[in-house]
C-alpha cells in the first residue's frame, strides 16, 4: 500500500481515537472543514472509507484497522523521539519567518531568549506580509496569523490575534463625532486584500474613504501615529504606541483571526525546529491575552 501524504495518518488516528470532529479540530489545532478533507483525501487514495459516521460521531471500519495500524506506529515514533531540553546545545541554522506587526508585538524578545538559551543557533530570520512558502523551504518554521493556514503545513493554533480600530489623539480630536464612513482610513495593499483584515475594510469601509494604502501593518501604525487617519490594527501591536487611542465604537463586533506555529511535514522531527517550536509555543501561550485583546 502506497500513500502519498503520511500526514494524513495523523488525522485519521485522532478522529479514530476521538469519534468527533470537533475534538480531533481541536487537537489538532485546525478546523473541522481541515480534518475532513484531510480524511477525505486520504480515503479517495486508498478507494474505500474509512468510517462510518453515526450523527456527529465517527467510527472506524474494519477496512481502517492497517491505517490505524501504521499511523500508531508513526505517532509512536514522533512521541518517543527525543527533543532537546531548553539548555541543551543545539548548532546549525534554523530559518523563521513572521509579520512585522507579530514581530513587533513581542515575538522579537521571544526569539531573543531562544537564542539565548541555544548560542550555538544560528537563526535566519524573514519578517514579511508575503504567502508562506514553507513548500519550498524557505523556511523552517511560520509564526503567521491565519483564519485557515495551508493543508500541507502542520502546527497549531496557539492563540487568538485580535483586531481594532485606532487613530491618533490628534487626530481623534480634529475629527470626534465621525461616522465609520466618514473618516479617513489606512488599510492594506492589494497583496493583502485576501487577509482577515483585508476582508473587513472590504466589508465596512468605502473605497472612496480609502486615503493610504500599505502593504505592513507597522507603515499603516506609523501614519495612524501621524495623524493621517484611523486604521485596524493587531490590537498587540497598537498597544506598544502610546500615541494610538483605541476607536471600539468604530466595529460592530470584534474582529480576530488566529496565531499560528507552523512548520512543513518533512521538517517537524528537526531537533532544532522541535526545540523552537516547543519553545515559542510555551512563550506564546503564557501570553494569550496580550495578543486576545
Amino acid at each position: 500500500m502506497h500513500v502519498q501524504n503520511w500526514d494524513d495518518y495523523r488525522f485519521v488516528a485522532v478522529l479514530a481515537r476521538t469519534g468527533s470532529l470537533a475534538e480531533t479540530s481541536r487537537l489538532l489545532g485546525v478546523d473541522r472543514s481541515t480534518v475532513q478533507r484531510r480524511v477525505k483525501a486520504l480515503e479517495t487514495r486508498l478507494g474505500y472509507s474509512l468510517f462510518l459516521r453515526n450523527g456527529s460521531h465517527y467510527e472506524p471500519l474494519a477496512e481502517a484497522q492497517p491505517i490505524l495500524a501504521a499511523a500508531r506506529s508513526l505517532e509512536s515514533a514522533i512521541s518517543t523521539a527525543p527533543a532537546p531540553a531548553d539548555g541543551e546545545t543545539l548548532a546549525g541554522n534554523l530559518s523563521i519567518t513572521t509579520t512585522d506587526s507579530i514581530y513587533m508585538s513581542g515575538v522579537s524578545e521571544m526569539i531573543d531568549a531562544f537564542q539565548a538559551l541555544h548560542p550555538s543557533l544560528r537563526l535566519n530570520l524573514s519578517v514579511t506580509t508575503r504567502r508562506l512558502a514553507l513548500d519550498q523551504l524557505e523556511a523552517d518554521v511560520a509564526i503567521r496569523p491565519s483564519d485557515s493556514p495551508p493543508d500541507h503545513f502542520i502546527g497549531r493554533r496557539v492563540c487568538d490575534l485580535a483586531f481594532g480600530v485606532f487613530a491618533s489623539h490628534s487626530y481623534v480630536a480634529q475629527n470626534a463625532g465621525l461616522r465609520r464612513d466618514e473618516h479617513a482610513w489606512l488599510t492594506v495593499s492589494d497583496d493583502m486584500s485576501n487577509s482577515p483584515p483585508g476582508r473587513w475594510i472590504d466589508a465596512h469601509v468605502p473605497k472612496d474613504r480609502r486615503v493610504l494604502r500599505a502593504d505592513t501593518f507597522i507603515a499603516i501604525a506609523e501614519a495612524c501615529r501621524l495623524g493621517r487617519g484611523v486604521a485596524l490594527l493587531p490590537k498587540s501591536y497598537a498597544a506598544r504606541l502610546p500615541e494610538l487611542v483605541a476607536l471600539d465604537h468604530l466595529m460592530d463586533a470584534p474582529h480576530a483571526t488566529g496565531l499560528w506555529l507552523l512548520t512543513h511535514p518533512d521538517m517537524r522531527n528537526n531537533p532544532r525546529v522541535r526545540a523552537f517550536l516547543d519553545f515559542i509555543g510555551r512563550q506564546l501561550s503564557t501570553r494569550k491575552k496580550h495578543f486576545a485583546g
